[in-house]
């Protein structure tokens, strides 16, 4: 599902909704944005739902929103079916990250929790980039052939979800503790600006490194291959120092390493820069997710963990929700000449 929502963002309607729908950068990448806003702002109530009502259910009912969204693309000739269809499938895949990590940190072993909800989002988060890049790389020349692939794979992620209609979370015995929620309060503006920053760029990646770094899909996908690699090979390693050592240093690191490397990669380096930048990154990544998980897990409390876990993630949305908009204003604002008709979707001369 993850792989479908990055490729049909970010991989196809760029090009799809210029060319098919005729709708430009500002309707589409503000269909993204209610979207995003529609999953993080309700983030809460569906930790809620998952944990209460059902994993296996809540996550169904996301992969058939998702695949009636898809379905409806070619008939959104006007913004607002386009930004309807977003919203919705937003609101159904609320239920699934903090249903994911709530389960993850429940089965965890003790003295592991930062490794195990690495590790979960791991096997997630890589299908965002393949998700971008192949589909961005068949629809930049056939449009309609990468809405198909999206169709099937979301018929697959369909099919994979109904196979867990039953799956539900573990619920731990209600606790008499209170914990004091003020203590989080202190880590939402890092929490909104680790997501606000990379988004700003985020359906703009495909265009800023063809035209910005000579970068085509493909070489755009072996950097980002590079990277992630490194970070998902030194995770065992990170998430181990986390487990043992603690949260504080790993965090500082990590964020501070992706703030380095997104700096540079403004000024438009080399090739070879840009892969070195890579390796950086991938290191500050393996450094930042088990340190910002460690937090997690040590400071949110088991009671009503996913609705608690989903407030917290709506925080971290609205950096993802608010960025692509933003990152569109000034990439229009910065551009001299209006369009080329020839030189597709958004391109500037």
């Amino acid at each position: 599902m993850e792989g479908v929502r990055s490729g049909y963002f970010a991989g196809l309607l760029p090009f799809y909704a210029p060319e098919r729908l005729h709708l430009g950068p500002t309707a589409f990448t503000l269909a993204y944005t209610l979207h995003q806003l529609a999953e993080n702002l309700s983030k809460g109530l569906g930790g809620l739902l998952a944990e209460r009502v059902g994993f296996g259910l809540t996550a169904s009912l996301a992969a058939f929103t998702g695949l009636l969204a898809l379905l409806l693309t070619p008939m959104a000739q006007e913004a607002w079916l386009l930004w309807a269809t977003g919203l919705l499938w937003g609101l159904s895949m609320s239920t699934l990250y903090p249903g994911l990590m709530t389960y993850a940190s429940r089965i965890a072993l003790p003295g592991r929790e930062a490794r195990a909800l690495s590790f979960t989002l791991t096997l997630v988060m890589p299908w965002v980039g393949i998700g971008l890049v192949g589909v961005g790389q068949v629809a930049q020349r056939h449009p309609e052939v990468g809405l198909q692939l999206l169709l099937w794979g979301q018929a697959l992620a369909l099919g994979l979800t109904l196979s867990l209609f039953r799956f539900r979370i573990p619920v731990p015995p209600p606790s008499r503790e209170r914990y004091p929620l003020f203590r989080l309060l202190l880590f939402l503006p890092a929490a909104f600006g680790q997501t606000f920053a990379p988004a700003l760029v985020s359906l703009f990646l495909l265009r800023f490194a063809k035209e910005r770094l000579g970068l085509e899909p493909l070489q755009l996908g072996a950097i980002l291959l590079l990277g992630g690699g490194l970070a998902f090979g030194l995770l065992p390693l990170t998430g181990r120092l986390v487990d043992r050592r603690g949260y504080r240093l790993a965090l500082v690191a990590g964020l501070g390493l992706l703030g380095l490397a997104m700096g540079r990669l403004a000024f438009a380096p080399s090739l070879g820069e840009v892969a070195l930048l890579a390796l950086l990154a991938g290191v500050g990544f393996s450094l930042f997710m088990p340190g910002w998980n460690g937090f997690l897990a040590k400071n949110l409390p088991q009671e009503n963990r996913g609705a608690i876990w989903g407030t917290l993630m709506t925080v971290e949305g609205l950096g993802v929700a608010l960025g692509p908009v933003a990152g569109g204003a000034l990439w229009e604002a910065s551009a001299s000449t209006p369009p080329s008709s020839q030189a597709g979707p958004f391109s500037y001369s």
